[in-house]
């Protein structure tokens, strides 16, 4: 078995996540995104425990969930228009 490898910077090492668990943690993203009354801290703090990521793949997570919800944020899709 090839063992993982520590880069600088690193706090653990690195296994990419198959794709059925990327689908499964941007549905649970998404859920959260729709829900938006729950607090920033929880959500991370949820992500954390339930599927061992850092903040900054929970971030990824989150953003991927609103593009595949088509909720991108600051473009309308049409050019001069205003999102606001």
């Amino acid at each position: 078995m090839k063992r993982s490898i520590i880069r600088p910077g690193q706090q653990k090492p690195y296994a990419k996540a198959t794709r059925r668990e990327v689908e499964q943690r941007i549905k649970a993203a998404a859920w959260f995104d729709l829900n938006c009354d729950y607090e920033p801290s929880l959500v991370y703090d949820f992500f954390r425990e339930v599927f061992d990521v850092e903040p900054r793949q929970i971030a990824r997570y989150l953003a991927r969930a609103r593009v595949h919800e088509g909720r991108e944020t600051g473009f309308s899709g049409g050019y001069g228009t205003s999102s606001y």
